[in-house]
């Protein structure tokens, strides 16, 4: 996965550099470097106006007593940026009580100085005024540091497990093919490709078609709807921590795939009015020429009726026929809202590492994070869909 994640280790110090870096607050000016540093460890970059944008536009800014750290690098004594880690506020709900959420975003460091990575995750975690740290993109070499910290692996759901469906078979078998370094793959992808669809065929691992109580519509952006559904989706959710899903923090959510028409917005109406809605954001792989549209929220109104979730991914799953997209893919299985989804995917594949991990400021809140009944997870929580 190229998902942008955590990249360094608690490894011993190079050798080719004795100088110890200073460590400061990260700011605007910074971008550049930053960008160049996470570029050459092959970290997925954003352009400069997407990457202030998670900052400036960011709607938890009005409720902040005090400006927060955009993040912190490493600078060595050329004030070149040597490490940085990003640091993204946002805002959640648990019991009708407000919390400030801090994501870590982009660890990355230069080899010669990983052996004091941790100053970084340091700052993070010491950082005041925050009750609850979620890291999403947390991958195996980043999980010892933060468990160091005090985080713990999400108790709901296995996030080692991604369910898709193909949705281009000959397009995903010239990629499977690339992958196993099959000679002449184009040749033989066409053939493949038909003996997958004949697979699924088979298996019936169709999805059912829409309810017809239901009007499945796309919109363009996040209006007025949202805010209302989501007072109603927390008053059916009291005792579930939840990130905010009002309209403004959904466009902020979401500015940067909005921007560059990467983001479905699906929603289902009865009677007029929102009983649900998904959000699907594209979440390419470059190396391989994987091309997937992922499902990164789903929420729903009337929970008992698994109708909304098929008729949204109906929806979905025609549209990445018609625009050749390879999968259709939602990460994370057995989660209680989603499990619809984990029975009628076809295919599964393993993620690396377990992404998933949190802490808590407050230790009665912590205690009360480790119920499974009190979470509400899915790829909207920390990094993993900015």
């Amino acid at each position: 996965m190229t998902d942008v994640s955590p990249t360094s280790s608690l490894t011993s110090p190079g050798t080719k550099s004795a100088e110890v870096p200073e460590l400061r607050p990260a700011v605007f000016d910074d971008y550049a470097q930053i960008e160049k540093l996470e570029s050459t460890h092959d970290l997925l970059t954003l352009s400069a106006t997407d990457w202030r944008a998670l900052y400036t536009e960011n709607p938890v800014n009005r409720l902040l007593s005090q400006d927060r750290a955009i993040g912190w690098v490493l600078v060595d004594s050329k004030q070149r940026i040597v490490g940085s880690l990003a640091n993204i506020i946002q805002r959640y709900m648990y019991r009708g009580t407000d919390l400030i959420a801090a994501t870590g975003r982009a660890w990355v460091v230069a080899e010669e100085y990983r052996g004091i990575a941790i100053w970084l995750i340091d700052e993070y975690f010491n950082q005041p005024g925050v009750d609850l740290f979620l890291n999403t993109t947390v991958n195996s070499m980043a999980v010892d540091p933060f468990t160091s910290f005090g985080s713990s692996k999400v108790p709901v759901g296995d996030w080692e497990s991604a369910a898709y469906w193909i949705t281009n078979y000959p397009g995903f078998a010239r990629v499977a093919l690339k992958l196993k370094k099959v000679p002449a793959a184009s040749l033989f992808s066409p053939l493949v490709g038909l003996g997958l669809r004949a697979k699924d065929c088979v298996a019936s691992h169709s999805i059912p078609v829409p309810n017809a109580q239901y009007q499945i519509s796309e919109l363009p952006g996040f209006g007025n709807e949202f805010d209302r559904f989501w007072q109603e989706l927390v008053g059916l959710n009291t005792n579930k921590l939840m990130g905010f899903r009002d309209s403004q923090s959904l466009t902020w959510h979401f500015t940067t795939p909005l921007r560059h028409n990467h983001l479905w917005i699906v929603t289902a109406r009865k009677n007029n009015l929102m009983r649900a809605y998904g959000i699907f954001k594209r979440q390419d792989h470059p190396p391989s020429g994987l091309t997937r549209m992922r499902l990164v929220d789903f929420q729903t109104v009337e929970p008992a009726d698994s109708t909304l979730l098929t008729s949204i991914l109906h929806h979905a799953h025609k549209k990445c026929r018609a625009q050749k997209i390879h999968t259709l893919e939602h990460v994370g299985c057995n989660l209680p809202k989603t499990q619809r989804l984990d029975q009628l995917a076809p295919y599964r594949r393993q993620l690396p590492a377990w992404p998933f991990y949190y802490a808590a400021a407050d230790p009665s809140l912590d205690a009360a994070l480790k119920s499974p009944d009190a979470w509400d997870a899915s790829t909207y929580d920390g990094d993993s869909s900015l």
